[in-house]
């Protein structure tokens, strides 16, 4: 039982990885592009209306690029608490 649970936290500690690499992409290329934005002189709002509308792009491409790794490992956490349930069933 407490290797099922070391296995979903292994899991889960995996998909929280992965949010937190796609945040720090987002958050680097974000402040690359506001250096940029600055240079041409665009005013600060001007710069955060492009941001914004360029972090809504990444969220969605990053989404379509991680979408099909998340759906498996919440497919096999999924998979991971049914066994839990089962195997007691079968021992007896």
């Amino acid at each position: 039982m407490d290797s099922f649970r070391r296995t979903v936290d292994s899991i889960l500690a995996l998909l929280l990885q992965i949010g937190d690499l796609i945040v720090a992409g987002i958050v680097a290329i974000e402040l690359w592009l506001r250096g940029q934005l600055g240079q041409f002189g665009l005013p600060p709002g001007v710069q955060t209306a492009i941001l914004v509308a360029l972090a809504a792009l990444l969220i969605l491409a990053s989404l379509r690029l991680f979408g099909g790794l998340i759906r498996v490992a919440l497919i096999l956490v999924l998979l991971l608490i049914v066994i839990q349930f089962v195997m007691p069933a079968m021992q007896q």
